[in-house]
């Protein structure tokens, strides 16, 4: 155990939370610990559970000199960060819960949330690959498919506090599927891990993928069991890969575009489904940006951390209590 000032950094995401204990160098005092998100039979995540899944790490001691001063929250969700409260967390099924008051209420420990792609962005301005960039964006693909956006080398929040929900741009209300959010045919419900597996689970149902048949062998298709039929050059899974990627590219684009962007930093379990999936990306991307000087400059990145929003959680928390600038 190290002895020095830990905070207590804290990743809730649309199927498990992670915990760390983490030092201002983003050294880990112990393995980060995951445990899957308890959710009630109506899909909605239990508050008082998920509020007890944090005992087990304030309800101790550390050792002599070392200090558990904070906890640092990220939330996939739109939160309120100077009050804490998670106004949407669409995955989650909450709205306006006030989770920074209860934990402090119930742990006594000062508590700074965000939402979880300003945590991950954070993460790779302070300690990884956009330190020196002053306009990035993050993006992650996983449960859902969202970013933040670094403008001038800070956050930028927007009027609301809540920019880069460009998962939730609007492609296709008319056709689409119902998304987390309450809207119909956000981008995510097509590029995010659920749709790569939904796409599959129908490649199977219509007989298009005997590949993905003998992978599931009766289960569920998963995202996994795609990028592997993909791997394995079964047609259908190409396709619903290809299709992604094209999205994904369609999207991201435009945010270059618009802004200008030097860098994007991707996460999230999707971006790891296979060894050229980013890449892929990156060249897609390619095709759709305008200027020649965006062509040949724009750089598009892997997250430098596992979880790269657990590593921002720890660096915000470390800003907010002034150890970091």
């Amino acid at each position: 155990m190290m002895n020095h000032d830990l905070v207590l950094a804290v990743d809730i995401g649309g199927s498990k939370v992670s915990f760390a204990l983490i030092d201002k160098k983003a050294m880990l005092a112990e393995p980060v610990k995951t445990i899957p998100v308890p959710f009630n039979e109506k899909g909605v995540a239990e508050i008082e559970a998920v509020i007890a899944l944090f005992a087990p790490f304030l309800q101790r001691t550390y050792g002599a000199g070392s200090r558990l001063l904070s906890i640092g929250l990220s939330l996939c969700g739109n939160v309120t960060m100077e009050t804490g409260e998670a106004v949407l967390a669409p995955n989650l099924h909450w709205r306006n819960v006030p989770i920074s008051a209860l934990l402090t209420e119930r742990y006594q420990l000062p508590v700074f949330a965000a939402t979880d792609v300003y945590m991950a962005g954070l993460a790779e301005l302070v300690w990884g690959k956009a330190r020196g960039s002053r306009y990035f964006a993050w993006a992650t693909i996983g449960t859902g498919f969202g970013g933040y956006l670094f403008l001038d080398g800070k956050g930028y929040g927007g009027y609301h506090g809540f920019a880069g929900n460009f998962g939730h741009n609007t492609v296709d209300e008319i056709n689409g599927f119902r998304c987390g959010c309450g809207k119909k045919g956000c981008l995510e419900t097509f590029v995010a891990g659920p749709a790569i597996a939904r796409a599959g689970q129908k490649a199977v149902d219509e007989g298009r993928s005997l590949t993905l048949s003998r992978l599931a062998s009766g289960r569920k298709v998963t995202a996994q069991m795609v990028f592997q039929a993909e791997a394995d050059d079964d047609p259908a899974a190409k396709e619903i890969i290809a299709q992604v990627v094209r999205r994904v590219a369609v999207g991201l684009s435009g945010l270059v575009n618009i802004l200008d962007l030097e860098l994007i930093v991707l996460g999230g379990g999707v971006v790891r489904g296979s060894l050229d999936f980013v890449e892929k990306i990156d060249k897609a991307i390619r095709a759709f940006l305008m200027t020649e000087e965006a062509k040949r400059d724009f750089r598009l990145e892997v997250e430098s951390f596992e979880n790269s929003a657990l590593f921002g959680a720890g660096a915000h928390a470390f800003q907010k209590i002034g150890l970091l600038p």
